[in-house]
Order: structure tokens, then sequence, then C-alpha cells
């Protein structure tokens, strides 16, 4: 796992990711032989809904075991301060609690250029179209992601897709005590897919490379599907459709704290999701 990609699932920025990589202390520690061990069970818990400061401390305590007397060999301080070093500098990349109230009001998807308005456009069209066609008329949640794929000639695709659940589906998991919010628990033959010609178009437009850009385009792809859901509740699109206000989860498998950010903004609120979603996606009562 290399650390830059791992700041990135906490929406860090590159250049500031560079900048944190310049920390002597840091670079230090990155030598570490179980360090990539570390950042692989980092990314696993942000996959699982989000890293709180206990879960640094049990990974410490794991690397210390592993290696026996921590990193004394070599590291002055030892590795407990080391690693307090860096839980320090992840402070401000998403470990500590956030506000999700205040990074709400402070989230504001918008198309910054025509070309991302045609986008906006395209995809909601899209996404009337879809809704409209798909046999259920008791949809009950639904889901926008993204993720690069590949072929069987290894050319690189980028594929954005829609999901839905059904009441019935949903009952049937919370019998099972299955994760209703896990889109592996939703309605079989459930995906439909966006075609690739205007995601291609747009990702062209815009300067992106599918695979190089892979984690800056997914984050903007989803500010956009962002602003698409706002003006089709604005529209109330999904009343005419299904007789009630339907809430539409933005994010590609893994939840973490930013879906949440991005799913109560676009949806105009909290309150058509639950609080185990919240959970899922790394809040606790005290964040709210």
């Amino acid at each position: 796992m290399d650390l830059k990609d791992l700041m990135r699932q906490f929406g860090v920025d590159d250049d500031t990711a560079d900048s944190v990589l310049q920390n002597p202390q840091l670079q230090k520690l990155m030598k570490f032989p179980g360090m990539d061990a570390a950042l692989d069970r980092v990314s696993g818990m942000v996959a699982q809904g989000g890293v709180m400061p206990d879960d640094l401390d049990s990974i410490a305590e794991q690397m210390g075991g592993m290696n026996g007397e921590g990193l004394s060999g070599g590291f002055e301080g030892g590795f407990d301060d080391l690693f307090a070093g860096m839980s320090n500098l992840m402070g401000g990349m998403g470990f500590d609690e956030i506000d999700l109230d205040e990074e709400v009001e402070a989230y504001e998807p918008e198309a910054v250029d025509a070309g991302d308005r045609a986008f906006v456009i395209e995809l909601k069209a899209w996404l009337k179209d879809t809704l409209t066609d798909i046999p259920e008329s008791d949809v009950c949640m639904l889901e926008i992601g993204y993720h690069l794929g590949y072929d069987e000639a290894n050319t690189p695709g980028g594929d954005l897709w829609l999901a839905y659940n059904t009441p019935q589906t949903d009952a049937e998991n919370r019998e099972k005590n299955a994760e209703r919010w896990n889109f592996a628990n939703w309605t079989d033959d459930c995906f439909r897919s966006l075609d690739a010609e205007p995601l291609t178009e747009w990702c062209e437009s815009q300067g992106y490379d599918l695979e190089e850009d892979d984690e800056d385009l997914k984050m903007r792809i989803y500010d956009l599907a962002a602003l698409a859901v706002m003006e089709l509740h604005q529209e109330r699109f999904t009343e005419q459709r299904f007789g009630r206000k339907v809430p539409f989860i933005i994010e590609d498998f893994e939840y973490h704290q930013q879906t949440a950010i991005r799913a109560v903004k676009a949806n105009g609120g909290r309150e058509l999701f639950d609080e185990q979603f919240f959970a899922d996606c790394g809040f606790s009562e005290d964040d709210e």
C-alpha cells in the first residue's frame, strides 16, 4: 500500500500529501519492515467505515509485537514515539472525529465549466431513463458508483453504474441480520451502467487519464453525481417515479465518512438514512 494512495482515501489532495511525505519522522517510519502491512490494515479499516484513534493503538501494538522489541534498533525514540508522530500527522487527514453537519455545510459540489455541465445533464438524463425502465416500482435505495476496469485485452475502461434495492430484499436481509446498506445484499441484477461514450468524452475534455488519475477522477465524478442527485431531488423525480423520495448513495463498493457527507448533502438531509448507515460510514453518535 502506497501512503499517498491511502491519503487520497481520506480526500487529501496530492500537493498536501507530498508536503506530509517530506516529514523526516514519517520518512523514517516508512522504512520499518511492518509498515506496508500496517498501511494495508488501515486501508481495510477505511473500506469498512473509518479509522478511530483506538484502531491506531491496535495497529501500533501489533507492529510492536511483530518486531519483538519495537523500533529500538536504528530508530531513535522507539516505535511508539514514531507511531504517535504518524498519528498526529494523520490528524488532519481524516483519522480524527469530524463534525458531520459542518462538513456537509462546507461541501458544495459544482460544475466548474461547460464540459462539467454537459456531463451533469447527460448523467441526469441517464438516471431518469434508467429509473423509468427498471422493472421494480417499489425501489427504496439507490447507489451511484464508479470503478476502473479492464477488458480481455487489458484496455482500461471506466464504469459508472447505478444499483437499487427494494423493500422485500431489505426486509429479508434484516431477518438475516445482514448489512442493509452493503450493496452486496441488494436486489439481484440491480446494476445498470452508463454508456462509455459520454464518460470517455468528458474525461478527455477535462484531461483525465483513466489509470494515472483514477482516484482524482473518481472523486470528481462523485462530485458531479452529487450535483445531479441534488437537481433530481429539486425536481422531485423519485417522488413522481416511486411515490416517495428515495435516497441515493454515491460511492464505489465501500463506505467511509466522505460517503456520509455526500449522501446527506445530495439528499437534502439525514432523514433518508438510519443510524446504521452513519455507523457504517465511520460515525458514532458523538460525532453528530
